[in-house]
């Protein structure tokens, strides 16, 4: 009977934060979201490469290295400030004319209009590509002719209705795909998409997978990515079709991109599959750099969603409310059930003074821990309401998001753990020591807490021994767990008893 109470009392909170905890299972999406935090940084990369490049240009002799380097600016702001990249394709195309050399001058013309057409500005890219005579044109030329004429016609069939006219700009995309691939000679994301067409999606992944491991960070990477997650797609995956978008994802912020598909279509996934955190973040930080990209055509996708998950968003976090109103009741059904076996116990004992003496002082402990945490989260409801009022949903977000809170009460709470359960059996530490070989044994530095092994000889000892259980009272891996038992059998005189062994410690 006592040896019930003192579980219980011992673990009634630990299950109470426990169950507060949350863990991702998908790697590619937590690699994700460190990138996003870390996308400020990788911003400030950018711009300084972008400056050396300013300065080379500073430092130009020629017009021929003006030139080049206007055009490597524009492709490096392409990307990143459509504005910017613009700005430079004006410069480059007017240095183009002092050169007046026709292979430049046709050369620079494509890549405007391969901005236009990534801008937004279908018709304009249509105007110059019909202008031009691909028979008229070098090998090399008309490769670009040919890529300009499928990303043209990709993007129309993309942005047109299901139709007639999708039919034809497909078709056309098709036609000019192959015409690219032919003159390419091994552009493997275009053989794979067009793989994917005509439904031979296995052979697509097979070529694109050959030599891409996970994790590469290249732009080149996040394309093939992007182009396996649609294939995914096609194919019905939609765990794999989401580890690449995350993947393609990660990448493109890496590169301080900031135009880009892959990051919107996992923000649309994350909220049919209810994430709506992850969900919001993700598509905030599309309509962000949409914005200081000043990319018109990524805007429009990005608004036609960001309503959606909003107020799924605010749906969400007035659920949260609810429960947290909950979550006091529970706990202080808790509170008044725990008084009520303690005062069945005082009684069992009321002739023991020691025993009172030690039941009395957890009893305060104890209460003094939930009403402390009753306390807590009303102040935190509180918090969330102002900001709630206030239509604060960055900052409502951010709150709700932080690790602070909760890191810094489960450290309070493996704190009091080991200081209760030492107190209950202050020998422990002794008679694990008896059950170790003389060379092996424990030397406790701190007489108030214990080691990650001892706590889990503690939980031996308290009859919790499943793994999962002791897992997440860890807040660690299976596999840490299993290491750490091993390693204490390992130590032990009679390995095969050990742990009964400890169970019978007094």
């Amino acid at each position: 009977m006592e040896l019930k109470y003192k579980t219980i009392l011992i673990l009634l909170l630990s299950f109470t934060i426990l169950s507060c905890t949350t863990r991702s299972a998908n790697p590619a999406l937590d690699d994700l979201d460190r990138a996003l935090r870390d996308s400020q940084r990788l911003v400030v990369q950018k711009e300084h490469k972008i400056m050396q490049i300013k300065e080379s240009m500073k430092n130009a002799t020629t017009d021929k290295d003006r030139y080049d380097a206007c055009m490597e600016l524009y492709q490096n702001y392409q990307y990143f400030s459509m504005d910017s990249a613009f700005v430079y394709m004006d410069q480059a195309t007017d240095i183009a004319k002092r050169l007046n050399d026709p292979s430049i001058l046709i050369d620079n013309l494509m890549s405007r209009a391969f901005l236009y057409n990534f801008a937004g500005m279908s018709s304009k890219a249509i105007e110059i590509f019909e202008s031009l005579n691909p028979t008229e044109l070098s090998h090399d030329l008309r490769r670009t002719y040919f890529y300009l004429a499928f990303n043209i016609y990709n993007t129309l069939a993309q942005s047109t209705i299901p139709g007639n006219i999708q039919n034809e700009y497909r078709s056309l995309k098709n036609v000019y795909r192959d015409s690219a691939i032919l003159y390419s000679g091994n552009d493997i994301v275009l053989q794979a998409e067009r793989l994917n067409d005509k439904g031979h999606s296995k052979e697509a992944i097979l070529m694109l997978k050959d030599n891409l491991p996970d994790g590469l960070r290249t732009n080149e990477a996040g394309l093939k990515y992007f182009v396996l997650s649609e294939i995914y797609e096609k194919l019905g995956d939609r765990d794999k079709q989401i580890r690449y978008l995350a993947m393609s994802s990660t990448a493109t912020v890496e590169n301080a991109v900031r135009q880009y598909i892959a990051l919107r279509k996992l923000a649309k996934i994350m909220y049919e599959n209810g994430d709506y955190d992850r969900a919001y973040r993700y598509i905030h930080a599309c309509l962000d750099d949409a914005k200081a990209c000043n990319s018109k055509l990524r805007l429009m996708e990005v608004s036609s969603i960001i309503p959606i998950i909003d107020s799924a968003v605010m749906k969400q976090k007035q659920s949260g409310r609810i429960w947290l109103i909950i979550a006091l009741a529970a706990i202080s059904l808790l509170v008044g059930l725990l008084v009520y076996m303690l005062y069945r116990r005082r009684k069992l004992y009321e002739r023991l003074h020691m025993a009172d003496k030690i039941k009395d002082e957890y009893l305060n402990r104890f209460m003094n821990l939930c009403l402390g945490y009753i306390s807590k989260m009303e102040n935190y409801r509180k918090h969330l309401v102002k900001v709630a009022q206030k239509r604060n949903f960055d900052l409502l977000y951010d709150t709700i998001q932080s690790s602070r809170y909760i890191n810094k009460e489960i450290s309070d709470f493996y704190n009091s753990f080991d200081e209760a359960f030492l107190r209950i059996y202050p020998d422990f530490i002794n008679q694990i020591n008896r059950l170790l070989k003389p060379d092996m044994q424990i030397s406790l530095k701190d007489e108030e807490h214990l080691s990650t092994e001892l706590r889990i000889c503690a939980l031996m000892k308290l009859g919790i021994t499943d793994g999962a259980k002791v897992q997440e009272f860890l807040r660690c891996s299976a596999s840490t767990v299993y290491n750490y038992r091993s390693t204490m059998k390992n130590r032990a005189i009679n390995r095969a008893t050990f742990e009964a062994d400890i169970a019978k410690i007094s």
